[in-house]
């Protein structure tokens, strides 16, 4: 994969990152607010965990993207080993 390709799958990913961070905190506060008024919030304890999960992928791309990136900028420090989920044609994980 070129370093103009996976600058690209880059900036998808922490727009992703980002994005994650929102919903996680909007649905802890939703939490938050219908346990202060006695709700059961089981449900949305579930789906908490749910997204905290996927966000933890997200965070794991991104991350693996970064570190392709640096191969790809100092090729001497490259073992020769991509990382399999980050080769053309892969997908982020999907919600």
């Amino acid at each position: 994969m070129s370093l103009t390709e996976t600058l690209e799958l880059l900036g998808i990913a922490k727009h992703y990152v980002s994005e994650g961070e929102k919903i996680v905190s909007r649905q802890r506060k939703l939490i938050d607010s219908l346990e202060r008024i006695g709700y059961d919030t089981i449900q949305e304890i579930i789906i908490l965990e749910h997204l905290e999960e996927l966000q933890s992928q997200y965070v794991n791309h991104r991350e693996r993207l970064e570190r392709q990136v640096l191969r790809l900028l100092r090729p001497e420090a490259d073992s020769g080993e991509l990382d399999e989920d980050i080769r053309p044609g892969s997908r982020m994980p999907s919600a």
